[in-house]
């Protein structure tokens, strides 16, 4: 039970080591003028929100971008109602790495890591930091194996079925988790793999998974929460904006949590595939239905003091 609980949580680390090689090695190879590029792109709505996608695949972490956009504001080079579509983007673009990890490439994994550190080490200038990248993608699907076989013995336990079938019945209590596990992991890609593996071996429903991801994304608002305390009010009203976001869309999701599973099972038979393709559903629908409301969303956030 130990060696299973262990190797779990060298596969998180791994997967959260992973997702932080592809990060740097993806903003190092975009080059030194990465920031400045972002804070001209935010003048309108419409180029913020594709520069948040654009932006957050780059960085492959939506709470990086959202933390960056406080830092913006709160240093006063960019007025905070230019981040609000940027945030919107942010949220599309964070679907990009739980769609990497539903390919079935984990068998190949180790040879991904080699070649990447390889090609980091033997080529020179940036071309080195994209390889660097393709060892961070290896090092995640590698993850995903460990926790595979981390968590089979430990779902034998009498208290994890209990826990599983409570998550399996309660839409609540999977938000709630999902809430605090990306809030403490700072990242809702590395929970919506964790999610990935416990439904493609049956530990989890799809419904429920999809419940787990909309706790998963009011987790990740914290970080910024937490960062915007100590910034400005501009810089807070970023952050707020942030959760209230995607408050609004677990709100607008939550009575269709059953709905959503039955139709991302339509769409194809892979239970890994499925739950990346709830996460980008959800992620793509609100945001484009918060999107011409940022007007709004902006008068509301001028009145806060």
């Amino acid at each position: 039970m130990l060696k299973a609980i262990f190797i779990s949580i060298f596969g998180l680390i791994l997967l959260l080591a992973g997702m932080f090689v592809l990060r740097e090695g993806l903003k190092k190879y975009a080059g030194s003028h990465f920031q400045n590029t972002i804070q001209k792109l935010t003048v309108t709505p419409a180029k913020g929100f594709f520069s948040g996608v654009a932006a957050t695949i780059f960085l492959q972490s939506s709470t990086a971008l959202t933390v960056m956009a406080v830092s913006f504001v709160d240093a006063g080079l960019v007025p905070f109602e230019n981040t609000l579509a940027l945030i919107l983007g942010s949220n599309i673009g964070s679907t990009v790495t739980p769609q990497l990890l539903a390919f079935p490439l984990a068998e190949f994994s180790v040879w991904l890591v080699v070649a990447g550190f390889a090609g980091f080490i033997f080529f020179k200038k940036r071309l080195r930091f994209l390889f660097l990248s393709i060892a961070g993608i290896g090092t995640m699907f590698f993850s995903l194996s460990l926790l595979e076989k981390g968590m089979a013995p430990i779902t034998t336990m009498p208290w994890c079925q209990n826990w599983l079938s409570q998550l399996h019945n309660n839409y609540i209590y999977c938000i709630m988790a999902g809430t605090f596990l990306s809030a403490i992991l700072h990242s809702s890609s590395a929970v919506t793999g964790i999610a990935m593996v416990l439904t493609e071996k049956g530990w989890l429903s799809l419904p429920a998974s999809f419940a787990f991801i909309l706790g998963a994304n009011i987790g990740t608002c914290f970080t910024a929460l937490i960062v915007s305390v100590l910034a400005s009010r501009s810089a807070q009203k970023v952050a707020i904006f942030h959760l209230m976001a995607n408050i609004f869309g677990v709100l607008v999701f939550y009575p269709f949590i059953t709905t959503t599973g039955g139709i991302m099972e339509l769409m194809g038979d892979d239970p890994a595939r499925q739950v990346a393709n709830a996460h980008t559903f959800f992620n793509i629908v609100s945001s484009l239905m918060l999107l011409p409301f940022l007007p709004t969303a902006t008068r509301i956030l001028n009145k806060l003091r």
